[in-house]
C-alpha cells in the first residue's frame, strides 16, 4: 500500500481578532497557493489513491479539499479523528490496518506527527521536519506494519529527496 503523507499549508499565526482557537486557524493565500502547486505536480500519482483522510482542523481540511479538487478526486475527503493534534502512532496504524485493501491512501495532518509517521511506518530514521505542504511517500507492508520511504516531495523547488 502506498501512503502519502501531506503536512497541511501555511496557515494563518495561532491568533487574530477573529480566530482565537488553533483549531480555526485556516489557510493563507501563500498556503493555498503552494498546496494547489504540489498538487498539480503529483497530480498523477495522488490521482491514485483510493481514499483522502485528514485531520479534523480547519487548515488540513482545507488541504485536503485543494489536494481533492486539483486532482479531481470523485470521492469526498473522510475526517479522521485519529490524525488529531496529539493522537497516537497506534491509532494511526488502526486506521491504515482498517483500510489495508486498498492501493494508496493520503493523510492529511500536523508536524510533529507527519514526522513521527515517517519515523513509525518506514526504514527513515534520519527524516527532517516536514516543510508546509510537503509530501513524503511511504510503501508500506501491512501485515508487517513497516514500510520504505521512497521521497519527500519539497514544497519550494518541487523537488524530490530521496
Amino acid at each position: 500500500m502506498k501512503i502519502y503523507l501531506i503536512r497541511h499549508g501555511e496557515a494563518i499565526d495561532h491568533e487574530t481578532n477573529s480566530v482565537k482557537s488553533d483549531e480555526y486557524r485556516f489557510l493563507t493565500v501563500k498556503g493555498r497557493m503552494t498546496t494547489r502547486k504540489v498538487a498539480k505536480n503529483l497530480k498523477e500519482e495522488l490521482s491514485l489513491a483510493d481514499k483522502i483522510f485528514t485531520s479534523p482542523l480547519t487548515r488540513a481540511v482545507q488541504t485536503a479539499e485543494i489536494i481533492a479538487t486539483t486532482i479531481k478526486y470523485k470521492n469526498d475527503v473522510e475526517i479522521a479523528n485519529e490524525l488529531k493534534i496529539g493522537s497516537s502512532m497506534s491509532k494511526i496504524i488502526e486506521l491504515i490496518t482498517e483500510h489495508s485493501t486498498m492501493n494508496a491512501i493520503v493523510l492529511v495532518g500536523h508536524e510533529p506527527m507527519m514526522g513521527m509517521l515517517v519515523h513509525t511506518l518506514s526504514d527513515k530514521k534520519d527524516f527532517y521536519n516536514f516543510k508546509k505542504s510537503g509530501v513524503c511517500l511511504i510503501d508500506f507492508d501491512v501485515k508487517k506494519e513497516h514500510g520504505t520511504y521512497k521521497w519527500f516531495l519539497n514544497p519550494k523547488t518541487l523537488e524530490h529527496i530521496d
